[in-house]
């Protein structure tokens, strides 16, 4: 594993080997415990924190890059030792015959030592012996799938997890799939992806944008050439039997009559009819005959 991966690991504050879910709750929990709003009291925490917020997306975006192309998070790769020695387990070489590399006849070194062939025998069994069990270990280390996450494989270049089972799907699908009004950092990440760029309280995805205030959505601007996962408040839908007029919240507007084409805060446009609040309640609107409003009758 690189030094780059192991540096998104600790921006990120995990260990290499978390899970993929694991990932986004950490990554989730930092962009909202850095995000600038938490430090509007003072400019140089929170040009800080913006600085932070854009060094922990990108280690997440990179993490997550790798993930859905090997299908596993990158991992460390370590040798493999002996847990009583501490010396490496891979053979150094064949084991060759001390007499052979004197020189000397296998009878006359036996005779030398004062010894039979019959030990030289035993001496070859054991090598032999040692050399099949370091076989095995190795075949079964390099053929036996491994769980992602607790090993690791030892190779030159790109980390190449063994084969696995394909990951859960419910740690790939975004929790929903859309956002709303009061929806958190985490979650518009989670359904929107990441943003092209950040610049204060705005995300920008291409030419729309979506404000926060205390790492909560309070409106977006949609255009058409960079829509948005946006809908109403979750498990509202419009039907005949709702409607809004002069006092209404924000969030009956949306059941009533939907996600707004534009939201510039104050004022929520439907094509040419726009609403107006005041706070988070209705105050006016003007209605176009092309774009007609639920105006309660």
């Amino acid at each position: 594993m690189t030094e780059n991966f192991l540096k998104n690991y600790r921006t990120l504050g995990v260990q290499p080997g978390v899970s993929w879910k694991q990932l986004r709750q950490a990554y989730k929990k930092m962009v909202n415990a850095w995000h600038p709003d938490r430090f509007q009291q003072d400019v140089r925490q929170k040009r800080l924190a913006e600085e932070k917020t854009k060094e922990i997306t990108q280690s997440y975006k990179e993490l997550a890059n790798y993930y859905m192309k090997f299908g596993v998070l990158p991992l460390p790769v370590e040798q493999e030792t002996s847990p009583v020695t501490g010396e490496s387990t891979v053979p150094a070489g064949p084991t060759k015959d001390p007499a052979a590399e004197a020189g000397i006849p296998e009878p006359a070194a036996a005779a030398s030592a004062g010894e039979s062939r019959p030990w030289i025998s035993r001496q070859r069994a054991r090598i032999i012996a040692s050399l099949a069990l370091i076989g095995s270990v190795y075949y079964l280390w390099q053929y036996t799938p491994w769980e992602p996450g607790n090993h690791a494989l030892v190779e030159a270049g790109p980390v190449i997890q063994a084969p696995t089972a394909a990951p859960e799907q419910e740690d790939v699908t975004p929790p929903a799939k859309h956002f709303t009004t009061g929806s958190s950092l985490g979650e518009v990440y989670a359904i929107q992806g990441v943003p092209t760029r950040t610049e204060n309280n705005v995300w920008h995805y291409g030419n729309s944008k979506i404000y926060f205030a205390a790492g909560k959505v309070i409106g977006w601007e949609e255009s058409m050439d960079s829509p948005l996962r946006v809908s109403l408040v979750p498990g509202q839908t419009a039907d005949d039997n709702r409607y809004f007029g002069k006092g209404s919240t924000k969030a009956e507007v949306l059941a009533a009559q939907g996600a707004p084409d534009r939201d510039a805060g104050n004022v929520w446009e439907y094509g040419a009819s726009q609403i107006y609040f005041e706070g988070d309640r209705v105050r006016e609107w003007q209605e176009a005959p092309l774009y007609p409003l639920r105006v309660r009758p």
